[in-house]
């Protein structure tokens, strides 16, 4: 089957609200416009919430397949706004002093990064006609894509082509260490919500992660939408398994293996099933669809309406994406879960292996050639060899290597779906992979600036923390001498570097004190 599915426009109207007003090819459901039950939520995933505030957006979004129960698609809408007065040809449904649309692709395989960049163009050039009754262009485009994009789609050139512009490099600069804590954190099958002011800045931070584990935005994204994780199906299954008086663990991970509708599974076990029998993943949800996730054993989701962050009860972590125009500020929220911040605390090896990871990011985006250090498919593979020393690790509970990983967090990730399917089945390359963090090592004064840097980049309001690190500075450099004094320069360069504004301060702070 060809990956292209359709182009639709979804317009907004004053009366009757969000609404599809053009499909190519034509939708054939019992819906509005021939929209298909699956698809209801359309309307509303494709122009963002609160569609009067913002000119212009691209969200990337998941619906159920009307082809293929169980299953999802993926879409990607272009979002714009036009003053009504430049319209050259209105219809009798402008009243309002501008009018908004998006024009969306929905494909059976996910495109994203690829699709991204051609529908904003079209998307561009639709609305410079300023007459929405000449959908040549829109046909056109649909055409164009399905010569582009055709079903012989697979292998190596498909994977290279899912992670086109999606950027782990991005994901490492706006998060530092703590793109490594979140990685942890989608392991451990939690309800997590992203909330960013536009759905662009949200995509593109939680696609990025999904990335960075192999084969999973490829592969392993076609059971993930919440719109396939809460039906009747599930609820029975879990029903049935929660209702056993004797439960052995390797019987529950052979039976959720057999239960797993990911069959196809390379040598190490990858795509990992972590968005599968009733865990969701949805980059962009709408008001809409807040409902779905109370009836979900955990999600990873992301809004762009506030109303999402204040209810709380529903989440685990809420991890904010703030944009002030020049600064964009990211912060993790650890609410109804207090333990959840201490089990994902990054241990030493981990802020080794991640300061690792983003100086040679920061090396590759500052070099003036394309080296394969530091690049997006560099990470992925450093990745790759963290989460299988990870798991070999877990498997061989050697007791001098899971507290580099951390005890409380391995123990955590035992317990989960993803962790009992990998390790029940066997895996032909797995065998062979040696337990051990890449970064074990004893602890050094290094470390010390490592866990400040991490603390302070993890912290709102982090300005607090300067008499501290001057406290600390000091009681270092009396206790081992010059070194600890570089610790506390290097730190407080660090910090007037990130903030110059609080050099004044420190300065204070670092003023001898009269007796």
């Amino acid at each position: 089957m060809h990956p292209i599915l359709n182009v639709v426009v979804v317009s907004f109207h004053h009366k009757r609200g969000c609404e599809v007003e053009y499909s190519h090819p034509k939708l054939n459901g019992t819906g509005e416009a021939g929209l298909p039950d699956e698809w209801h939520l359309l309307p509303s995933l494709a122009l963002p919430d609160g569609v009067h505030n913002c000119q212009k957006d691209t969200i990337f979004f998941l619906l159920p397949s009307k082809e293929e129960p169980g299953k999802c698609v993926f879409g990607i809408s272009c979002y714009r706004q036009i003053d009504s007065k430049e319209l050259l040809n209105k219809s009798d449904d402008v009243t309002r002093a501008s009018v908004q649309k998006a024009v969306c692709v929905l494909s059976r395989i996910p495109l994203f990064g690829p699709l991204k960049a051609k529908l904003e163009v079209i998307t561009q050039a639709y609305f410079e006609q300023k007459d929405f009754s000449k959908v040549d262009v829109l046909a056109q485009m649909y055409t164009n894509l399905c010569d582009i994009f055709d079903e012989n789609l697979t292998g190596e050139y498909f994977s290279n082509l899912a992670h086109h512009e999606i950027s782990i490099q991005e994901l490492f600069v706006r998060f530092r260490h703590r793109a490594l804590l979140l990685f942890k954190l989608f392991l451990l099958e939690r309800k997590v919500l992203f909330i960013a002011p536009t759905g662009l800045r949200l995509g593109e931070t939680m696609l990025a992660i999904v990335s960075m584990f192999p084969k999973l935005l490829e592969e392993g994204l076609y059971y993930a939408t919440i719109g396939v994780n809460t039906n009747d199906k599930t609820k029975a299954v879990n029903k049935e398994k929660k209702s056993s008086d004797i439960v052995i663990e390797e019987d529950v991970g052979v039976q959720m293996t057999r239960d797993d509708p990911l069959k196809e599974k390379d040598s190490c076990g990858f795509p990992l099933s972590l968005f599968t029998q009733g865990c969701s993943f949805d980059p962009y949800l709408s008001i809409q669809s807040m409902d779905y996730i109370s009836k979900t054993q955990s999600c990873v989701v992301g809004a762009t309406n506030a109303l999402f962050a204040v209810k709380k009860d529903l989440f685990d972590v809420i991890v904010k994406i703030e944009d002030d125009g020049s600064l964009v500020h990211n912060h993790i929220e650890f609410v109804n879960d207090s333990a959840l911040e201490r089990v994902l605390a990054l241990t030493s090896a981990d802020l080794r292996f991640a300061d690792f990871v983003l100086k040679k990011v920061e090396e590759q985006m500052k070099a003036s050639t394309s080296e394969f250090d530091g690049s997006d498919e560099w990470i992925r593979l450093q990745m790759k060899n963290y989460l299988l020393g990870l798991v070999a690790t877990s498997r061989s509970d050697l007791q001098a290597a899971v507290p580099h990983f951390g005890v409380a967090f391995v123990n955590e990730w035992r317990r989960t779906k993803n962790h009992k399917i990998w390790v029940a089945n066997k895996h032909e390359d797995l065998a062979s992979v040696p337990p051990g963090h890449m970064f074990s090592e004893q602890m050094g004064v290094y470390d010390v600036y490592l866990r400040f840097e991490h603390a302070v980049n993890g912290v709102e309001g982090a300005s607090k923390v300067i008499g501290t690190v001057n406290t600390a500075g000091k009681n270092l450099g009396t206790s081992i001498g010059e070194t600890g004094s570089r610790v506390k320069a290097k730190f407080t360069n660090w910090w007037n570097r990130k903030n110059p504004a609080a050099q004044e301060g420190i300065e204070q702070a670092e003023e001898p004190q009269s007796e």
